[in-house]
């Protein structure tokens, strides 16, 4: 499974990207978070960056990343590569505070 990639996470329900490194093997289960539409919710500063995907603006809501099981995981639809470093840098926010 790609790094950062996007997934469908079935109907009425947010894409979800997969945030764990695919090197790192843990069985059935990933780390994900969803996206939602950039004018959803209040940003988190740093916690919540803003990426886009097909044109579309999203927020990426690491604050509500989960263990999903990978048979769960939809069709990809795209991947989010291209916005790793705000990525990175909001998880060590949200880990560490940095």
């Amino acid at each position: 499974m790609r790094h950062l990639a996007v997934f469908r996470a079935g109907e009425n329900k947010p894409p979800i990207v997969v945030l764990q490194y695919p090197g790192i093997d843990t069985g059935n289960y990933v780390l994900a978070a969803p996206l939602y539409p950039a004018g959803a919710a209040k940003p988190i500063d740093i916690v919540t960056p803003m990426v886009t995907l097909d044109g579309e603006a999203y927020l990426l809501g690491t604050h509500l990343l989960a263990s999903v099981r990978a048979s769960a995981l939809g069709d990809e639809i795209g991947s989010l590569l291209a916005h790793e470093y705000e990525i990175q840098r909001a998880l060590a926010r949200l880990f560490f505070g940095n």
